[in-house]
């Protein structure tokens, strides 16, 4: 094995590394919007101390992170392949990934307005404030459904 490979993977690590980071704290960043949104469901006050509740946040993250992770080794956020140590950030690919995160926020507040709200269906989406395994499954769709958003901004060709 040649210095030059040693060198790119390590490269290659680092830019996975930073978009993969980019991405996970845009994932923070949208549950703890998502807990502001959600007035009448308390999210994180509801699940604590509910092993259930708490497990299937922490599951629902973990898929996030495994879409985001593998979005950004598919394609990190840097344009250039080559063995070198400055290499260029890829804006537009990032500004893809913004906006799917915002829009990600959009729909989530459009739903939420639908669903709480409106109740098309005539059940209330503050119900499932009663309880914690309905709160950590809620909050495990919203991880999943930002992760595979976020993965498609990601891997989007531009």
């Amino acid at each position: 094995m040649g210095t030059d490979f040693l060198v790119g993977s390590l490269l290659y690590f680092a830019r996975v590394l930073v978009s993969s980071l980019i991405c996970l704290f845009l994932g923070y960043l949208g549950i703890r919007i998502l807990d502001l949104i959600t007035t009448k469901i308390t999210e994180f006050k509801t699940i604590k101390g509910n092993p259930i509740g708490t497990s299937l946040f922490v599951s629902g993250f973990f898929i996030f992170a495994g879409l985001v992770v593998y979005g950004s080794i598919t394609k990190p956020f840097f344009q250039s392949q080559a063995v070198m140590i400055g290499p260029y950030f890829n804006i537009q690919q990032f500004f893809n990934v913004l906006l799917g995160f915002f829009v990600s926020l959009l729909l989530g507040f459009l739903f939420y307005l639908v669903f709480a709200k409106l109740t098309p269906f005539g059940a209330d989406l503050d119900d499932i404030n009663k309880s914690p395994v309905a709160v950590g499954f809620f909050l495990f769709a919203y991880e999943v459904f930002l992760g595979i958003i976020m993965y498609a901004s990601i891997t989007m060709p531009l």
